[in-house]
C-alpha cells in the first residue's frame, strides 16, 4: 500500500477541527475524523479519536464489531474526562472513519458523515452510509436525492462519538485490488465536489499524493466553507 494524507483549514473556519493518520505496510491503518464542540472541543475531540484509535489498533489484525465497540467507548471516556476538566467542552464530539488493511483486506469502522469510498477503474463506490438526519430523510421517503447537498439540516448528525446520544458504529469489510483505491474524507471535501468530481481527479492523476492535494485544491477553489481532510491509499 502506498497513502498520502493532508488537511487544510478551509477559506471560512478560524480553526481546524479535522485529523488524519496513515501509515503503510503489511498492516496498514489509515484514519479521518472532524471534530465539532465550539471553541477547542472539535479539535480536540479529533485528535483524542485518533490518537486513540492508534493506540488500540496497532496490535489488531481486523476491526471486529467488538473491537469497534471498544474503542468508540474509550474514546467517548476520554472525551469524558476532558469535560470533567472543562465543561465548556461538554457539547465536542467527532466523526471516525478507520481502516485497517491486513495485506489487501480491509476492515472498517465509521461513525458519523466522513466518508470512504473505493475507487476502481472508472468507477467510484461510496462504502460508508452518512448517519445524518438528512440522510435518514431520504430513505425514509421525505427527501429527494437532489434536495440533500443544499438542505439547511444536511450537517445535523444522528450518530458520532460524544458525551450523548447514539455511539454505535458501522464496521465493514472489503478487499482492494492492484492500481486500486481507498478514499477516506471529511464532509469538507464532499460538500464542495460530486462524487464524479472526486472520480475525475483520480483519472488524471495516479499517485496518492497528487491526487490528495488536488481534491483539496478544488474543494478550496469551490469555497473552502469547512475544514477538509483527505487520506488517499493506492493498492
Amino acid at each position: 500500500m502506498k497513502s498520502y494524507g493532508i488537511t487544510n483549514i478551509g477559506k471560512v473556519r478560524l480553526k481546524n477541527d479535522d485529523s488524519f493518520y496513515c501509515s503503510d505496510g503489511k498492516k496498514g491503518l489509515y484514519i479521518v475524523a472532524d471534530g465539532m464542540g465550539g471553541y477547542k472541543g472539535g479539535e480536540l475531540a479529533s485528535k483524542i479519536a485518533v490518537a486513540t484509535a492508534v493506540e488500540e489498533l496497532k496490535d489488531t489484525d481486523e476491526i471486529t464489531p467488538e473491537i469497534a465497540s471498544t474503542l468508540v467507548e474509550k474514546i467517548r471516556i476520554y472525551l469524558e474526562d476532558e469535560v470533567k476538566k472543562n465543561p465548556s467542552l461538554r457539547d465536542m464530539g467527532t466523526t471516525l472513519i478507520c481502516a485497517l488493511s491486513h495485506g489487501r483486506d480491509f476492515s472498517c469502522l465509521h461513525i458519523g458523515d466522513s466518508r470512504a469510498y473505493h475507487i476502481l477503474g472508472k468507477r467510484i463506490q461510496q462504502l460508508t452510509e452518512d448517519h445524518t438526519l438528512v440522510n435518514i430523510l431520504y430513505k425514509s421517503g421525505v427527501l429527494e436525492k437532489e434536495e440533500l447537498p443544499n438542505h439547511p439540516k444536511r450537517s445535523v448528525l444522528m450518530k458520532a462519538i460524544s458525551l450523548y446520544g447514539d455511539n454505535e458504529a458501522d464496521v465493514f469489510n472489503f478487499n482492494l485490488d492492484k492500481e486500486e483505491y481507498l478514499l477516506l474524507c471529511s464532509d469538507g471535501l464532499t460538500d464542495q465536489l460530486t462524487n464524479t468530481e472526486i472520480l475525475n481527479v483520480f483519472k488524471m492523476h495516479n499517485e496518492p499524493e497528487k491526487i490528495g492535494k488536488e481534491l483539496v485544491r478544488l474543494a478550496l477553489e469551490s469555497g473552502g466553507r469547512d475544514n477538509i481532510a483527505v487520506v488517499v491509499v493506492k493498492a
